[in-house]
């Protein structure tokens, strides 16, 4: 009688245990789609590189790739001649677009009235320079090149 209970008992354990021995296989498109939404798409683990920014430590790479384009946009500029009826003193925020093969584009952006109207071709110039730029390294999160957005702060101060 105990050997046959103890059967019974056996065979109600396995019967209710079975889903607890059963190995769950995952869907591949639903762990992909999970990893995905970890990304925070607003940061990325490196961001563009110039050749000459590749030395630095890994805290200064952003400052390094804005201080390049910002020195190569005013050197840019420092080489026109503007003539003016009125002193400017603005900051515009350039907007790039840092694509994953490496090219940097400027995206559509206004000029303050008083810039349009004192320096129109400022617009074609910056485009100018920001096409002379070399190419960059593009930004990286997890290994995969990724398109970026930057915008920098260009302050005019003319008297």
């Amino acid at each position: 009688m105990n050997t046959r209970n103890w059967y019974i008992g056996l065979f109600i354990f396995s019967l209710f245990s079975c889903d607890s021995f059963v190995l769950k296989k995952e869907n591949k498109d639903k762990i992909v789609k999970e990893e995905l939404d970890k990304l925070n798409r607003n940061e990325v683990e490196q961001p563009p590189l110039f050749r000459a920014c590749r030395r630095k430590q890994e805290a200064e790479l952003v400052a390094c790739f804005q201080s390049t384009i910002t020195n190569h946009i005013q050197n840019t500029l420092a080489k026109n001649t503007f003539t003016l009826t009125e002193s400017i003193h603005d900051t515009l925020w350039i907007p790039l677009r840092i694509t994953k093969e490496g090219t940097i584009q400027l995206e559509e952006f206004e000029l303050p009235d008083i810039i349009k109207t004192q320096i129109p071709e400022l617009k074609n110039k910056l485009e100018e320079s920001i096409q002379a730029l070399p190419k960059v390294k593009p930004a990286h999160t997890r290994g995969t090149p990724v398109t970026t957005q930057y915008k920098l702060p260009l302050v005019i101060h003319i008297d």
